[in-house]
């Protein structure tokens, strides 16, 4: 009897350890994301501004040079663009944030300014695309870096809870 109940606790411990590595890990994915989509952001802006590329091709050569999490993300708004549809470019980006986002790490919040970036992206001349890039951009450093700040903490945070809370669990259940 002691040894089942030894048995149980022991694999309650394991598995809230585990749940807090979890949560730590998709904190620094989150991380990851944001910085992976920084990069791309930065790209489309700079064939926009130095090629003279209009948004529609930008994106289209963004899905074909990028292999990442965001590949079905940009694919899916360039093969919905060249369809010619009627649909708005500001409906057909946040049907991909909802669609193709799902396997990222990105929060809730990153998912409604992403959103909110491509309804002021689509519709505008030139110049003030580049403005709305540059700050999108700057809300993405700004992002990553207040997360960065805390992301230790916050790692040694949940690894330290999940492992807390097995022990509680188990002193309860012996």
């Amino acid at each position: 009897m002691i040894v089942t109940k030894l048995i149980g606790c022991v694999l309650v411990i394991a598995s809230t350890a585990g749940m807090g590595l979890f949560f730590s890990s998709e904190m620094k994915c989150r991380v990851e994301d944001l910085k992976e989509l920084k990069k791309l952001i930065l790209l489309m802006r700079g064939d926009i501004r130095f090629s003279n590329t209009p948004l529609p091709e930008a994106i289209s050569a963004i899905a074909r040079r990028h292999n990442g999490k965001y590949f079905g993300f940009f694919t899916k708004i360039s093969t919905k663009l060249t369809e010619l549809s009627g649909i708005t470019f500001c409906e057909i980006w946040k049907e991909a944030v909802i669609q193709e986002l799902i396997d990222t790490s990105l929060s809730k919040k990153d998912k409604i300014h992403l959103s909110q970036f491509g309804e002021n992206l689509g519709y505008l001349d030139k110049e003030m695309q580049m403005n709305t890039l540059d700050l999108y951009i700057t809300q993405l450093e700004d992002e990553i870096e207040e997360f960065s700040k805390t992301l230790k903490e916050k790692t040694y945070l949940y690894n330290s809870l999940g492992v807390m809370a097995g022990i509680f669990v188990s002193i309860i259940m012996f």
